[in-house]
């Protein structure tokens, strides 16, 4: 299906979007936190391992992490292994990581905000190549292009919402907080990309 800009459009509100996150969340924290904190443990491993671990194992780690949460707010499986499905797209996740990354440099040597904004129309591009495997990296990130545009600024600012919840979770101590932030803002992320998809009439 062609990806039209313009197409996409949130149609409902952010109170609402983080009200469908908590939903998802009731009763079901307990995986996702655990989900956090081995992407914390697994990313410190990585990080230990010079050039190989930052540069080839994190961007499958990082796209697992959206098929762990699209998962568990579309279909509520709660099944820890999804964060590790990104290896199975092991190419594709690198593609689509470090090409979107250098299209963000690029736009970030104009200026700051350039590069902000070119963060924000690359944003669905993980979740989009998770969901048609069959296209190419350039494709999924057209597809995330067109599916941002006239969005950006409406992801951005419910991003800005969870800025309060991050402050205040570092001051219970070792940013321990972030366990319950950090799962609350990427499902309301999902909630955020399934609603565009609903807007454009599109399968879920």
């Amino acid at each position: 299906m062609f990806f039209e800009p313009g197409r996409f459009h949130s149609t409902v509100l952010r109170a609402d979007l983080k009200y469908r996150a908590r939903m998802a969340l009731s009763g079901r924290w307990s995986t996702v936190i655990l989900v956090i904190v081995l992407f914390f443990l697994v990313s410190l491993a990585c990080g230990m391992v010079p050039l190989v671990g930052s540069i080839i194992l994190m961007p499958p780690l990082v796209l697992g992490m959206d098929i762990f949460f699209l998962r568990f707010y579309r279909y509520g499986e709660n099944h820890t292994e999804n964060m590790f499905k990104g290896f199975d797209m092991f190419g594709k996740a690198l593609g689509v990581f470090w090409l979107s990354r250098l299209y963000i440099f690029l736009w970030s040597l104009l200026f700051v905000i350039p590069g902000i904004i070119a963060s924000y129309k690359y944003s669905q591009a993980m979740l989009i190549i998770y969901e048609s495997p069959e296209i190419s990296v350039t494709e999924a990130l057209r597809r995330s292009s067109a599916m941002m545009y006239g969005n950006k600024l409406t992801l951005f600012i419910q991003d800005l919402s969870f800025l309060g919840w991050f402050i205040l979770s570092v001051f219970p101590g070792f940013y321990i907080g972030y366990l319950w932030s950090l799962p609350y803002y990427h499902v309301t992320r999902i909630a955020f990309y399934d609603n565009l998809l609903e807007s454009a009439g599109m399968t879920l």
